[in-house]
């Protein structure tokens, strides 16, 4: 995504959802504004009991300057083009995500409802339940952080508490919390009531305000902090003070002990017993509360927020969501079919087909690989333990076998050379072994196109063979006849970020019983199958669909080719489970796993051989 390109950001501001959403939103649009960025906020929740007024009143408490943060009114706006949308919405509702889901790239924000497979990318601030699928990173260190940090000092008398339930308070627990930490005349208690809750009022032994300005940088100045599962628990964490929570409800509880947070309990009755946990005879219970604050300590560090780190060198959300180039398949790029996010990973994201079983990708950055000689030598090194060229030999075997299969099916399925003009194409051909093997077969007419300039320049130059630089499809064939009798593609289909555009484009290259012949990878592997996490983990950056063997027949069969063979290759006996031990073509145990991978068809790869139909 250039510099420049707008985003847009989708904030939860209805009654019940407090201000933490608004306030967070309204920062990343400030601060992406001030990366040079075109963003703007939209909150689907005004005119539902909440006015414009109150939200710029929010958003004012950490935004200066209100012309920082432009707010979206009328939901036309909303079909204008965006490059990104980010919703922070809690639970997004299915209608607004499907006003962008099949056109632009969505990014979900601590997204906890039923629509958080549908998200292209999911980053969650805050750990999620254990029940929901995982994002593709947990980021708390990307939080609103305090400037200021507590350190490693003793508890003060009186105990300085600050009580605070976020700006709505629903639950009414602030009051409750704030006057059992008063009662006891132990603690000078702070309760932060929300700016959508009232004027500044004193309370029963303890001081009632609506908000602190940039709270998170105060927060440093207590002994504890008393508070329910949500953003300030957490920047309470990083600023080196003791948190202990009260739930308004079970969610929050729930999220609180997955967190490994300390909790009061439940409810307003819980709010009022606080003081029981944190006094005793009469004073400060410093065993408690030392208790707690070490808790606190290993909590922090668990979700890399330990107040003792010499500074914050993470970053912030506004530079993580400047930094995303997001390509987002929004539909199967074989069948069109529309999958839910099967596994995340935090650069890319991986859906699987129900239609045609294939896995395809979402990156939230370019993959990051050129096709250079480096691609063909020393990253081939580091896959297969030599170069691309010190493989020829092993590369010239397999197309001579390939080509054999190809050669059988061409028998008595073509006119004769002299009514139709013989040629291969071979796309991706790399530094030609499959040409060369085709032209000492006697094949006639064999050409090639390859993205990498020294591949193509070594076929030209060192083999003698038809061979233009270029990207497939888009870029010009070599000069060729208009049509061919063979295609092929190996390892290079999965390339292709539109895979039906290309297969289509390869069917109107073709003669009338003409053969298109690849290899890729395979879903239906046993590596797939046994982990689909650590297969696709593996998965190269620039493999955009991961085929399935099983089902390739069928989907192929809609683009008017018949499929003659498949060969499922790529077996590795010491893949199975229980099997990482074993040595490679020796023993009866190897063999006898080799013939039930090559019975069963799970191998990690596949070819597969397709007539075009007349």
């Amino acid at each position: 995504m250039p510099p420049g390109k707008p985003i847009l950001v989708i904030a939860s501001f209805e009654k019940g959802r407090g201000s933490g959403h608004l306030v967070r939103s309204g920062l990343l649009v400030r601060d992406l504004r001030r990366l040079g960025r075109e963003a703007a906020l939209y909150l689907p929740g005004l005119g539902n009991g909440r006015t414009e007024e109150e939200a710029r009143a929010v958003i004012s408490l950490s935004v200066e300057n209100l012309d920082e943060v432009p707010l979206l009114k009328e939901e036309t706006v909303l079909r204008r083009h965006w490059d990104l949308v980010v919703f922070d919405r809690f639970s997004t509702p299915k209608r607004e995500l499907d006003l962008f889901h099949r056109r632009i790239p969505v990014i979900g924000i601590d997204e906890g409802g039923p629509q958080r497979p549908r998200f292209d990318f999911l980053l969650d601030l805050l750990p999620p339940l254990p029940s929901l699928s995982p994002p593709n990173a947990l980021r708390p260190d990307l939080l609103r952080l305090p400037a200021v940090r507590k350190g490693r000092r003793g508890f003060s008398v009186p105990l300085k508490i600050l009580v605070s339930f976020g700006g709505e308070d629903a639950a009414g627990l602030g009051q409750e919390a704030a006057r059992s930490c008063a009662a006891s005349g132990l603690a000078e208690v702070t309760l932060v009531a929300g700016a959508l809750n009232g004027e500044t009022a004193e309370g029963a032994g303890f001081l009632r305000v609506p908000y602190i300005n940039n709270l998170p940088d105060h927060l440093g100045e207590y002994d504890l902090v008393v508070t329910q599962f949500g953003l300030c628990a957490f920047e309470a964490l990083y600023a080196g003070v003791p948190v202990l929570l009260v739930s308004p409800g079970r969610l929050h509880g729930r999220l609180a002990r997955k967190a490994g947070l300390v909790s009061a309990g439940r409810g307003k009755k819980a709010a009022a017993r606080i003081r029981l946990l944190i006094f005793k005879d009469g004073r400060p219970d410093t065993d408690a509360l030392e208790k707690l604050s070490r808790r606190c300590a290993g909590t922090a560090r668990r979700y890399g927020l330990d107040a003792e780190l010499g500074g914050r060198t993470t970053g912030t959300l506004a530079a993580y969501i400047d930094g995303l180039r997001p390509k987002a398949l929004k539909l199967c790029p074989l069948c069109g079919g529309a999958g839910k996010a099967a596994v995340r990973f935090p650069d890319r994201t991986y859906r699987l087909c129900p239609r045609c079983g294939a896995f395809y990708m979402s990156r939230a950055v370019p993959p990051g690989i050129e096709y250079t000689e480096a691609y063909f030598f020393e990253n081939y090194r580091k896959q297969y333990g030599k170069t691309y060229l010190e493989d020829f030999p092993n590369l010239a075997a397999q197309a001579r076998r390939r080509l054999a299969l190809i050669r059988n099916l061409l028998k008595g399925s073509l006119p004769a050379a002299t009514e139709a003009p013989s040629g291969l194409l071979d796309i991706g051909c790399a530094y030609g072994a499959f040409l060369k093997a085709a032209r000492d077969a006697g094949f006639r007419g064999c050409a090639g196109i390859d993205a990498s300039a020294e591949a193509v320049k070594y076929v030209r130059e060192d083999l003698g063979l038809n061979a233009v630089r270029g990207l497939f499809p888009g870029d010009p064939l070599p000069p060729v006849p208009r049509r061919f009798r063979v295609v092929t593609m190996w390892f290079v289909m999965e390339h292709f970020e539109d895979t039906k555009s290309v297969i289509e484009q390869v069917h109107g290259l073709l003669y009338p019983g003409g053969v298109l012949a690849f290899s890729t990878p395979s879903a239906a592997g046993i590596s797939a199958l046994l982990s689909r996490k650590k297969f696709l983990e593996k998965s190269p950056a620039d493999h955009w669909t991961v085929l399935n063997a099983r089902r390739i027949k069928k989907v192929l069969r809609r683009f008017g080719f018949v499929v003659k063979k498949v060969v499922v290759t790529g077996h590795h006996p010491e893949r199975f489970p229980f099997c990482s031990r074993l040595s490679a073509g020796r023993g009866i145990v190897y063999k006898t796993v080799l013939a039930l991978s090559r019975l069963f068809r799970l191998g990690d790869t596949f070819e597969v051989y397709a007539k075009k139909l007349p």
